[in-house]
């Protein structure tokens, strides 16, 4: 196996003042997840850390807040719901604080990573991935000297968006990974070719649309998808290095909606720890589209379902929206409810948006919304964050916006 890789520089965290209200005890423990002191050497900073560092993944919550909160409010040993997991960020951070975790999400794409971050693997298979991914490489680079064509019939929205002698590159190496027989490694390849996808197109960076040209060598994809590989060894090594012993089951992951948790294993959970999609902010079918596309996962779930995005709220005045994403978080806070016992934590960590130049307090709507729903407001912490949607830029003019820690409990 490779050296570790060289580490990009994470954005400094926000940081600042951190307000609190309720439960004095309890808000400290919410201020103490946000404060998260601004990143200095990338070497030490833990949203690059093993596994967090492996693959892109918008509005990410940041690990050190997942690991204060899932100390501070899951019993050792406990299980730990995050019903919005994502790329896995609060799973593998209760894997490492010896917790049982469970995760779902309706995006496939996370369902994978989540998966992928939380199954611990022994020296053997990661050899196997690193040399797998090298016979990949080998046949994609033999594909491009023999000037072959495309495996398939590639789409027009590929073919904008990357060169062309790129596009056949990648397409050779998506030909090549599926041709490997081991299930498992398969899929961690897979991941591996998804992480590049953004990184070789003309896109100048996931949630965004724009393109921009660019000169990309010849066999540039076949050595990265390697490199990549020896890359996501090397974290999933380091990972199993932090692993309580002895090494633990990997995380429950299904793809699931956060509203009905139909999936979820019988028994309750001792705490929901999540961060719920902001309202109106993201939309994650257009964001993570390229890589559906490229890995074969059907995007129809997450298209119907999809939690908070954007283009849901779109054409609503304020008011309708607060009422939209009231009756959401409640479809959300029972099926939580459900999973809880008396008394159960639910922590939301949230942040405020804005629709028609109407701002939406998360706050203010999440406590609202949890007490119709059988949950009691026991402490929260705001931490003000920058806002950079420029249209509804003027809606937090007289208050900034701000991300909030908050605790639930059920009644």
């Amino acid at each position: 196996m490779t050296e570790p890789p060289r580490r990009r520089r994470a954005l400094t965290n926000v940081g600042g003042a951190i307000e609190t209200a309720g439960d004095p005890t309890e808000a400290a423990r919410l201020a103490h997840a946000l404060d998260v002191a601004p990143a200095g050497d990338a070497d030490d900073d833990p949203a690059r850390s093993h596994v967090h560092g492996f693959h892109t993944y918008p509005a990410r919550l940041h690990p050190a807040t997942a690991a204060r909160l899932v100390g501070a409010f899951a019993p050792p040993g406990g299980r730990v719901l995050d019903p919005f997991c994502g790329s896995g960020t609060v799973l593998v951070e209760s894997l490492a604080l010896g917790r049982r975790p469970l995760g779902v999400d309706l995006n496939p794409l996370a369902v994978r990573l989540a998966r992928a971050k939380t199954r611990p693997r022994g020296p053997d298979e990661l050899a196997r991935l690193v040399e797998r991914a090298g016979e990949c490489a080998a046949a994609a680079d033999a594909r491009r000297k023999a000037k072959a064509g495309a495996s398939r019939r590639l789409p027009a929205e590929d073919v904008a968006l990357f060169e062309p002698h790129v596009l056949l590159e990648l397409d050779s190496l998506r030909a090549a990974v599926e041709g490997v027989r081991d299930d498992l490694t398969r899929l961690d390849l897979s991941l591996v070719l998804s992480a590049i996808l953004v990184k070789l197109s003309l896109r100048r960076g996931d949630t965004t649309g724009t393109v921009a040209p660019r000169r990309t060598a010849a066999g540039a994809a076949a050595r990265l998808f390697a490199h990549k590989a020896e890359e996501w060894a090397w974290r999933l090594a380091e990972f199993a290095g932090l692993l309580p012993a002895p090494p633990p089951l990997p995380a429950f992951v299904a793809q699931d909606d956060a509203t009905v948790l139909r999936a979820l294993p019988s028994g309750r959970v001792d705490a929901v720890v999540t961060s719920p999609p902001y309202a109106a902010t993201y939309d994650y079918v257009a964001h993570h589209a390229l890589r559906l596309r490229w890995l074969g996962l059907d995007p129809g779930p997450l298209a119907r379902g999809e939690f908070g995005s954007r283009s849901a709220y779109r054409g609503l005045g304020g008011r309708d929206a607060r009422a939209v994403w009231g009756r959401q978080l409640g479809r959300f806070f029972l099926a939580a409810g459900r999973a809880l016992p008396r008394g159960g934590p639910l922590v939301l960590v949230m942040a405020d948006s804005a629709v028609a130049g109407v701002p939406l307090r998360a706050d203010e709507v999440a406590a609202e919304v949890a007490r119709e729903c059988g949950f009691v407001p026991v402490a929260r912490a705001s931490q003000t964050r920058p806002h950079f949607h420029g249209p509804t830029a003027a809606a937090f003019r007289t208050r900034p916006r701000a991300e909030h820690a908050i605790l639930l409990r059920r009644a």
